[in-house]
């Protein structure tokens, strides 16, 4: 515990991961509040755990220690100074203004047991839990129609990826540019700042960014290069931001590649569209090929970020990478029919667990034969519930220790 965690690429072999078995959060979805809360539709919790643990059991069976946001949550709440500041920050953080509705909130969530808290947090605190400790009516109280929540549900917590991203030893919590989901990022940051399994982990910044940068937008390509998407959750201000920090303040990097996207969310962030899946291989959906741009940040000589274009995305990346070739690879057997329907698989958002293998969702049979036509191994696991959720095994896992390898 507390020993240096490092990740300087996306492809070296996996030692630590961070995940989070979906929970109760998941049966606080109901029709109404889908679009709110990002889902398409209604995944169902037995199987969505059953699929998660055999994610997880995949990770442990190739030697990744498996880490659970809930489980560390747990063991830092056991200091009540910690469960107090965890709640507070949320009640904060949340839409509630009204004093008698926060201090009965406050005081039923303090009373629970560590591991209830952190359940009932995650799931959401509905309005008829806590209603009758009230001593007098509000509006809130005549509106569960509406609205039958004071805390709303996290129903995405499970896409890890998303809430920060190692790069190095420094830890990037994530901005997340929609309201749904702003509040996840207090978890990782009460994780950082108390577990000790972190101790040793900084933070990349200590400022809150602007909105919003997301992890499954954030690559760690080498220790010299980062290559960052520009999507529908990663705003130019962002990313602008992160460069001035990252080339000329702190000089944690050289370069960034950024890769804009078309805007929509059916490629949410650039990892739902592109992976990598070994030290120069690429697995890109072919639909998007034609409408990316991308460019190129860099520290200039009077000590300022200087962007430039006309960069080809393999000509990029084999700048970034520093080698002669750059293959990428196209999921759906790069047929536009199959790709089409795989890629709202998640058949790109592949997990590399060491150089040329990756975990892949099996029903995506196209898009895995191709990768094994083109030398990578897939190890293949069931997410038919789990991919409801938009996000497949990369949004479901943030890498917290990768082994450095050679190029």
């Amino acid at each position: 515990m507390g020993l240096v965690m490092q990740n300087w690429s996306e492809v070296g072999p996996l030692k630590k991961v961070l995940l989070h078995r979906p929970g109760l959060e998941l049966k606080n979805l109901t029709p109404q509040y889908l679009e709110d809360l990002l889902f398409d539709e209604i995944p169902w919790l037995a199987k969505a755990q059953v699929e998660h643990d055999g994610f997880a059991q995949q990770l442990k069976d190739y030697g990744v220690e498996v880490y659970y946001v809930g489980r560390m949550l747990y063991d830092i709440v056991q200091d009540p100074g910690v469960k107090s500041e965890l709640i507070k920050r949320h009640l904060k953080a949340s839409p509630l203004i009204e004093p008698e509705v926060l201090d009965t909130i406050y005081n039923y969530l303090n009373e629970l047991p560590p591991e209830e808290l952190v359940s009932s947090i995650i799931a959401g605190l509905s309005k008829q839990e806590v209603q009758h400790l009230k001593k007098f009516k509000t509006l809130s109280d005549l509106t569960l129609d509406s609205y039958p929540f004071y805390l709303a549900p996290f129903p995405n917590m499970y896409f890890t990826r998303d809430h920060a991203a190692m790069i190095g030893n420094r830890l990037q919590i994530s901005s997340m540019f929609l309201q749904a989901r702003r509040l996840e990022t207090i978890f990782i940051r009460m994780i950082q700042k108390y577990h000790p399994l972190f101790k040793n982990v900084d933070l990349a910044y200590h400022e809150e960014i602007p909105y919003g940068i997301e992890g499954g937008d954030v690559f760690v390509l080498n220790q010299e290069s980062l290559m960052i998407g520009l999507s529908e959750r990663t705003t130019e201000e962002a990313i602008e931001w992160i460069a001035a920090k990252y080339l000329v303040e702190k000089e944690l990097v050289k370069q960034i590649v950024v890769v804009q996207i078309p805007s929509r969310r059916a490629y949410m962030h650039l990892d739902t569209v592109l992976t990598m899946v070994d030290r120069n291989k690429f697995l890109m959906y072919p639909g998007i090929k034609d409408q990316i741009n991308v460019y190129w940040l860099g520290k200039s000589l009077d000590g300022r970020v200087e962007a430039s274009s006309g960069y080809s995305l393999v000509g990029a990346l084999k700048k970034a990478l520093k080698v002669k070739d750059v293959e990428i690879i196209y999921s759906g057997a790069n047929e536009e029919i199959t790709a089409a329907r795989e890629q709202w698989g998640d058949s790109t958002n592949t997990l590399a667990i060491r150089p040329g293998t990756v975990i892949a969702y099996d029903r995506n049979e196209a898009t895995n034969d191709t990768l094994r036509n083109s030398g990578v191994e897939v190890i293949e696991i069931n997410g038919s519930e789990l991919v409801r959720g938009r996000g497949g095994p990369r949004c479901m896992s943030m890498p917290l220790e990768r082994e450095a390898i050679s190029w």
